[in-house]
């Protein structure tokens, strides 16, 4: 058990790339984030299918992923109401999964385009968690399943973006990031107006959970996608992550804005991080 202690300034949320971004409304107003994205543009003739195959399993595991959050943000928007949250979370929680059904349509698109057979049957999607019964446990859900899996998936599509030379994949990739910025900003700041009034046996609870959930990381994302040398440099120019880059980018966005935005909030993270059992390949 990692013993949590009391939070220290919340809104200091990390020395890292999502640090550096300004602050964002929870709520909002027009955007440019929904401008069209040039798909007919992409010519795959230009790439060699070997690579074509790893962008299409990412960009269709992609859309799976942003398909099961549209649901998982309902279910907490709806939480979010029934606890009577501030009006301003059930709205930002309400649009986050109106930007995943978004999302999932992008994702495939460039996936299909890519070779993905859309009219194979869809995957099962990974179980839902279950709907909060309690404020605590909305509580926890908010940070594991918003503030913790959107600030991966941002720092992971940033990753993406920063090897992507394909126009259509960069326009896709900071579509992508720039939503998932501000839904991680969500999560954040939802618990960052919760944990000063955490009891003890509450904070232990919350840190219990965000403890079990740090330490599995490394293991959840362990493995990229790696072309064999000849396509390796047309692979990564459609964003495709290998395994040595994600790790990398793992091990940064836990260590310079998960894990100081966690001891932020008194969960003290950091010693569940340390005491984990690195993977081994």
């Amino acid at each position: 058990m990692i013993t949590p202690s009391e939070p220290r300034n919340p809104f200091g949320l990390g020395r890292g790339p999502l640090a550096r971004h300004q602050l964002r409304a929870l709520t909002r107003g027009p955007t440019l984030r929904t401008r069209a994205i040039p798909f007919s543009d992409f010519a795959p003739e230009h790439y060699a299918q070997e690579a074509l195959a790893l962008a299409s399993e990412q960009y269709g595991a992609l859309a799976r992923g942003e398909r099961s959050a549209i649901g998982l943000f309902a279910r907490l928007a709806a939480a979010l109401d029934a606890f009577a949250a501030p009006r301003e979370f059930v709205l930002a929680a309400t649009a986050a999964a109106h930007d995943e059904a978004r999302h999932a349509q992008y994702c495939e698109e460039f996936a299909v385009r890519c070779g993905f057979d859309a009219s194979a049957p869809r995957a099962t999607l990974a179980p839902v968690e279950p709907e909060p019964r309690s404020l605590i446990e909305l509580d926890v859900a908010m940070l594991r399943s918003v503030a913790l899996s959107e600030t991966l998936a941002a720092a992971l599509l940033m990753a993406c973006r920063r090897i992507a030379r394909e126009p259509v994949s960069r326009a896709l990739l900071t579509t992508l990031i720039a939503d998932e910025i501000h839904h991680a900003r969500l999560g954040w700041y939802y618990a960052a107006s919760r944990a000063p009034s955490w009891n003890a046996e509450e904070r232990q609870q919350v840190a219990d959970a965000l403890a079990e959930a740090v330490i599995c990381i490394e293991a959840e994302f362990h493995w990229g996608r790696d072309a064999a040398p000849p396509f390796d440099r047309p692979t990564r120019a459609l964003g495709v992550l290998r395994t040595d880059l994600q790790r990398a980018c793992i091990q940064d966005v836990v260590e310079n804005e998960i894990l100081p935005g966690l001891d932020a909030l008194g969960l003290n993270a950091s010693k569940a991080w340390q005491r984990r059992v690195s993977c081994t390949d």
